[in-house]
């Protein structure tokens, strides 16, 4: 039985501290950081073409 109480205990703090650290990556705002480098390829690929566009014009004059 007491082994049941402790492992209840270990689990509850376990719980609690993940909860923490959940609460304290979402106040500094580390999930955006994950959107800003999902996007970074994408704005590198517009401007990319952007450019390879300006060099198609200029062969043709």
């Amino acid at each position: 039985m007491e082994a049941l109480i402790i492992t209840i205990f270990v689990s509850m703090v376990l719980v609690f501290l993940g909860l923490l650290l959940f609460a304290r990556c979402v106040k500094e705002g580390d999930f955006e950081h994950g959107d800003r480098l999902s996007l970074l390829p994408l704005e590198d690929e517009s401007e990319r073409f952007t450019g390879d566009r300006d060099l198609q014009e200029d062969e043709t004059k």
